[in-house]
C-alpha cells in the first residue's frame, strides 16, 4: 500500500457542486471552449479544473482546513458552464504557489482530446505539455493552450473606427473592403481591443474577405432568384424501384415535413403521374398533415411511390454499389422579405447545383469498411468525397484554399508570424466546422414550432444519410461560413490569456515532457468510438487549409491509424481478441511510460467513462482491459470519483455511444512492500468496505443506469492495492474475475438495502419485479406477504397495492393523489415516497412540487431510504426491460441533489 502523503482528491471531494457544472457545461450549447472545434466526448471543463486543484494539495488531515479547501473547489465550479470569479482563481493560484515554492508542476495529458485539461491547467497557473497521435486533437489543444496565448491582448491589423455620430451609417455596404483606411475617413480613431477580441475582429476580418472571395470564383453555382435570400436547398436520394411494372426513380425520403411552425406548417406532397414522381410543396398552411414517409422500420427499407412494392435494404445496397442511387432536390428554403418561405426548387437551381463539379483529388480517402460507424460504403458510398454532394465539395475546398493563401496576405498586411499562424488556424478550424454543416451528414429536423439545422456527429458516427439540406454558406441564417465564426470565435473568452503550453504529435507509450508533471488525461475508451477513422471527416480539410502553418501535423494523406489505442476489431484483421490483447498492451507500455514523468508525491487522473448503453459483458470487458493495463504497469487506484457526464442535451433512449459518467481514478505507483492476498481476504475486504462506497456514489447521485460501471472503481481500489490476489490453487485471479466478484457483491450489497426498507415496500418490490403493473393472483401475494411478516391487507391499507376480485396489483404506475403527505399518515413507505416523487417531479408539478415532498419526507426520515429503493427499482426495471419506468427512476436520481437543494431554500 502506498506510504505517500494522500492529496485531497484521495480525501474528498464536493461532488454535488461538481457534477451540478458539469451538467450546467454539458447542457451549454455555445460559448464554450467545445465550439472551437468537434471533439469526441470532451470530459467538461468545471471537473478539470477541480479534480487538478484536488490532485495537487495535500489533504490538511485537519477537518477545518480541508472543509475550507472543499469550499474553494464548490466556488471555483459555482458559476456553472461560466468561469469561476477573478478573486476565487487568483486565491487558488496563491494556494498551489505555497504548496510549491519552487515552482508549480507542468500538467501533462498524453491523450489531449479537446484540450480541456490543459486549458482548465493553465487556468489554475500551471505550465502544460500535451501531445496526441491524432492531429486533429493535437491542432484543436495547440491551438487552445500553444498558439493563442502568444497573441493575447494584442491589437487587430484591421480595427474598426469608432462611431460619431456623423459618422454613423456611413459605413460602406461592400463586404469585401473592410479595410482600416475605409473606417477611419472621419475621424481617425480606432477601437482599443482587450483579451482576444482584436484576434476576434482579424479573424472575422480575413473571413469575411474570404467569403467574398468564394463568391466569385463559385456565384454561378448559388443562383439567386429576385426578391429572395436562398437559406437552404433540400435533397433526397432516390432509387430504382425494382418491380418491373412500374419502375420508376421513386424518393427515398424519411419525413415530407418542412415545418410545424404554428399557422404556417409546410410539407412537400409527393404524387405519381406518367411514371414520374412530382414533388409539390404545400406552405403557409395553418393546420393539416404531412403524408406518410415512405421509410419502413429502422433500417434502410422504402416503399415504393407508385406502386408500394417494398425495396428493402439489399435491394437498396445492391443499387447503391452500382452508382444507382440518385439525388433530387426536394425543396427550397428561403428568406423573402424578412419571412422564411418554403417552395419547390426551380430549373435554374437544379441544373446550378448539377453543373458544379467536384474538384480532383479532394476527398479521396477511403471510408473504413465498418458498418458500425460507417453505414455508407456498404450502399456504395466508399469515400470521404462521397459524404458530400459535388457542389458542397467544390464549395468547401474553395473555402480551405482560400484559408491557405491568407497567411501571406496577413504576413502582407504587417502580421508577424505569431498572428498569422494563430489567424489562419482559426480559419482552417472554421472549415472543419463549416464541414459539419456543409455535407450529406447535414439534416432538416423538424419539431413541434421548430425546424432545425443539425450537423454530423450528434453520435460519434457517419451513417448514410437519406435525406439532408445544403446550407447556403454565403448567407447569414443557418450555420453559415460567417455564422460558424460567430459561434467559434464566442469559445475564446473561455482560452486562458497567460497561459503557457506545448503541444506536439506523438505516441503517448513513449512521449515524454520537459520536465516530471502531474499526468492527467481521458483516454481512449476501449472500442466506443472510432477516433482515427472519424477524425479523417476534418483531417482533409485542415490539411487542404494549414499544411503551411503546421508542417508536422500533415505528412500524411489521412489521419494515421497505425499506433492508435484503440480495441477495433477491423484494426486488426476482424479479430476483437487481437484488438484487445493490443489495447491491453499499448497501454501497459503507456502507464509504464508515464510513471518515470511523474512530479515526486503526485498521482496520475486517469479517466475513464461508461456508455449511455446498458452495462453487462462488453462493458466489462473495456473496463478490464484498461484496469488490467494499469495493475500490469504497477499502479495502485487510491481513489475513484464519479463526475457526471449528462447535460439536457443528452440523446435519451436512442442507445448512442454518448458518455453518461466518467469515471475518475487516482492511481500511484504501487509500493513494493504491497504483499499478495488470498481470494478469500479480498472477498472479504470486498464485502466489508463495497456497501459504504454503494452509498457515497448513491449520495452522490450517480444514475442507477450507471452504477455498475461506477462500483468497479471502488472494487478495483481493493484488489489493486496487493501485489496480486490468488485463489486456492495458487494461480492469480485475473482483473475479469475480480470485477465479476465485484459485481456479485454489488448484488449483495443492493439485496442487504432492500432488507432495510420497511416490510411494505419489501412485499412491493418482489412483488412488481416479477408482475410490474399487472394484476397477480391473491394466493401468491398472501404467501409472499406472510414471509414478511404483514398480510395482503396490510400493503393495501399502506396504498402500495389493490386487492379487487382474487387479483391484486402494485400501485405507482398511474398518476397518484397529489394530496398525499408522509406528515400526515400513520404509516408511511419507502414504496410511497419513490413513487410520489416521481408522479410529482414528471407528471406533477415538476422539480418545485417534488422537492416540498422531498422535504417532508426528510422530516420524517424517508429521504434516504427512497433513494435507496429508487436504486432498486431502477436496477429491476433493466434487468426485466421496462425502459418507461426505467427512465423514470433515473429522471428521480438525476434530479435527486437540485430537489434537495431546493428543499433546503437553494432554488424555488
Amino acid at each position: 500500500m502506498t506510504t505517500e502523503r494522500r492529496k485531497l482528491i484521495e480525501v474528498a471531494l464536493p461532488l454535488d457542486e461538481i457534477n451540478a457544472a458539469c451538467k450546467a457545461d454539458k447542457g451549454r450549447a455555445h460559448g464554450t471552449i467545445k465550439n472551437l472545434h468537434k471533439w469526441f466526448a470532451p470530459m467538461p471543463l468545471p471537473a478539470w479544473r477541480a479534480l487538478l486543484f484536488a490532485a495537487l494539495v495535500d489533504d490538511p488531515a485537519d477537518e477545518d482546513k480541508r472543509v475550507y479547501l472543499l469550499d474553494l473547489i464548490k466556488r471555483l465550479v459555482a458559476n456553472g458552464a461560466d468561469l469561476p470569479d477573478d478573486d476565487t482563481l487568483i486565491e487558488a493560484r496563491e494556494i498551489l504557489a505555497k504548496h510549491f515554492p519552487d515552482g508549480v508542476p507542468t500538467v501533462m495529458d498524453p491523450f489531449c482530446g479537446g484540450g480541456s485539461t490543459l486549458v482548465e491547467a493553465q487556468r489554475l497557473g500551471l505550465p502544460t505539455y500535451g501531445s496526441d497521435l491524432n492531429p486533429v486533437p493535437v491542432l484543436i489543444t495547440r491551438t487552445l493552450t500553444e498558439l493563442l496565448p502568444k497573441v493575447h491582448g494584442q491589437q487587430p491589423l484591421h480595427p474598426e473606427a469608432l462611431e460619431t455620430p456623423k459618422s454613423k451609417g456611413r459605413r460602406s455596404n461592400n463586404r469585401a473592403h473592410h479595410g482600416q483606411t475605409s473606417l477611419l475617413g472621419n475621424t481617425g480613431a480606432v477601437r482599443t481591443y482587450e483579451g482576444y477580441d482584436g484576434l476576434v475582429r482579424d479573424v472575422t476580418y480575413y473571413a469575411e474577405q474570404i467569403r467574398d472571395q468564394a463568391w466569385e470564383k463559385l456565384k454561378a453555382s448559388y443562383p439567386i432568384q429576385p426578391g429572395e435570400t436562398p437559406i437552404a436547398w433540400l435533397w433526397a436520394r432516390t432509387a430504382t424501384c425494382p418491380n418491373p411494372a412500374c419502375g420508376i426513380e421513386t424518393v427515398l425520403s424519411t419525413s415530407w415535413w418542412l415545418s410545424k411552425k404554428k399557422g404556417d406548417r409546410a410539407w412537400i406532397q409527393p404524387r405519381v403521374e406518367n411514371k414520374e414522381v412530382r414533388l409539390e410543396v404545400i406552405s403557409g398552411q395553418r393546420d393539416g398533415e404531412a403524408p406518410p414517409s415512405p421509410k419502413v422500420g429502422r433500417g434502410a427499407s422504402f416503399t415504393c411511390l407508385g406502386c408500394t412494392e417494398l425495396i428493402d435494404e439489399e435491394k437498396l445496397i445492391d443499387q447503391g454499389r452500382n452508382r444507382r442511387i440518385g439525388l433530387r432536390m426536394t425543396a427550397v428554403v428561403a428568406d423573402r422579405g424578412g419571412r422564411r418561405i418554403y417552395r419547390a426548387p426551380n430549373s435554374t437551381e437544379i441544373d446550378a447545383a448539377r453543373a458544379a463539379g467536384a474538384p480532383n483529388g479532394v476527398g479521396e480517402i477511403k471510408l473504413p469498411d465498418n458498418p458500425r460507424w460507417f453505414s455508407g460504403p456498404r450502399f456504395g458510398f466508399t469515400t470521404q468525397a462521397d459524404v458530400y454532394t459535388p457542389r458542397q465539395l467544390l464549395t468547401v475546398a474553395t473555402f480551405a484554399d482560400l484559408v491557405a493563401e491568407t497567411y501571406e496576405t496577413v504576413t502582407e498586411d504587417g502580421g508577424r508570424k505569431e498572428w498569422a499562424d494563430v489567424t489562419t488556424t482559426l480559419l482552417g478550424l472554421g472549415v472543419g466546422r463549416l464541414s459539419q454543416f456543409a455535407s450529406t451528414q447535414a439534416r432538416w429536423t423538424v419539431r413541434d414550432n421548430v425546424s432545425s439545422f443539425e450537423g454530423a456527429f450528434p453520435r460519434n458516427d457517419l451513417p448514410i444519410t437519406w435525406d439532408f439540406y445544403e446550407i447556403n454558406v454565403f448567407g447569414e441564417a443557418g450555420p453559415s461560413w460567417m455564422q460558424a465564426f460567430a459561434s467559434t470565435l464566442r469559445s475564446l473568452k473561455n482560452v486562458v490569456g497567460d497561459g503557457s503550453g506545448v503541444v506536439v504529435r506523438a505516441d503517448a507509450r513513449t512521449t515524454t515532457p520537459p520536465m516530471k508533471s502531474l499526468i492527467a488525461t481521458d483516454p481512449p475508451y476501449f472500442e466506443a468510438i472510432g477516433y482515427a477513422d472519424l477524425s479523417d471527416y476534418f483531417y482533409i480539410w485542415h490539411r487542404l487549409a494549414l499544411r503551411r502553418v503546421h508542417p508536422d501535423l500533415y505528412a500524411t494523406m489521412a489521419a494515421p491509424k497505425t499506433g492508435e489505442l484503440t480495441a477495433i476489431p477491423s484494426h486488426h484483421g476482424g479479430s476483437g481478441d487481437a484488438a484487445k490483447r493490443y489495447f491491453i498492451e499499448g497501454f501497459t507500455e503507456t502507464f509504464g511510460n508515464l510513471r518515470k514523468s511523474l512530479f515526486s508525491g503526485l498521482p496520475m487522473l486517469v479517466v475513464y467513462a461508461s456508455k449511455e448503453q446498458k452495462g453487462g459483458k462488453d462493458e466489462l470487458s473495456r473496463w478490464a482491459s484498461i484496469l488490467t493495463a494499469m495493475v500490469d504497469a504497477e499502479l495502485e487506484i487510491t481513489g475513484t470519483w464519479p463526475i457526471n457526464g449528462t447535460g439536457d442535451r443528452r440523446m435519451i433512449g436512442q442507445g448512442t455511444n454518448a458518455v453518461a459518467t466518467y469515471i475518475v481514478m487516482v492511481v500511484r505507483p504501487r509500493d513494493r512492500s504491497a504483499a499478495p492476498c488470498s481470494l478469500g481476504e479480498f472477498t472479504k475486504a470486498l464485502r466489508r468496505e463495497l456497501g459504504a462506497a454503494v452509498r457515497d456514489l448513491q449520495a452522490a447521485s450517480i444514475l442507477p443506469v450507471d452504477m455498475a460501471q461506477a462500483v468497479m472503481g471502488p472494487g478495483m481500489s481493493i484488489y489493486s492495492r496487493y501485489a496480486s490476489v490468488v485463489d486456492q490453487s495458487g494461480a492469480r485471479v485475473d482483473v475479469d474475475d475480480a470485477l465479476r466478484l465485484i459485481n456479485s457483491v454489488f448484488g449483495e450489497v443492493q439485496e442487504e438495502q432492500e432488507g432495510e426498507l420497511d416490510a411494505d415496500s419489501q412485499f412491493a418490490v418482489t412483488w412488481w419485479h416479477k408482475h410490474g403493473w399487472a394484476h397477480g393472483p391473491f394466493g401468491e401475494a398472501d404467501q409472499l406477504a406472510r414471509a414478511k411478516g404483514i398480510s395482503v391487507d396490510d400493503v393495501v391499507r399502506a396504498q402500495i397495492a389493490t386487492s379487487k376480485g382474487g387479483k391484486v396489483a402494485a400501485i405507482g404506475g398511474d398518476i397518484l393523489d397529489r394530496g398525499w403527505d408522509p406528515l400526515k399518515d400513520d404509516r408511511p413507505t419507502a414504496w410511497e415516497a419513490v413513487h410520489h416523487l416521481v408522479d410529482r417531479l414528471i407528471d406533477g408539478g415538476g422539480e418545485a412540487e417534488a422537492s416540498v415532498l422531498l422535504d417532508k419526507l426528510t422530516q420524517r426520515g424517508l429521504a434516504d431510504s427512497a433513494r435507496a429503493l429508487a436504486y432498486r427499482l431502477a436496477a429491476v426495471a433493466a434487468t426485466t426491460k421496462r425502459t418507461k419506468d426505467e427512465e423514470r427512476y433515473n429522471a428521480l436520481i438525476d434530479a435527486w441533489t437540485r430537489l434537495t437543494s431546493s428543499a433546503q431554500g437553494g432554488l424555488f
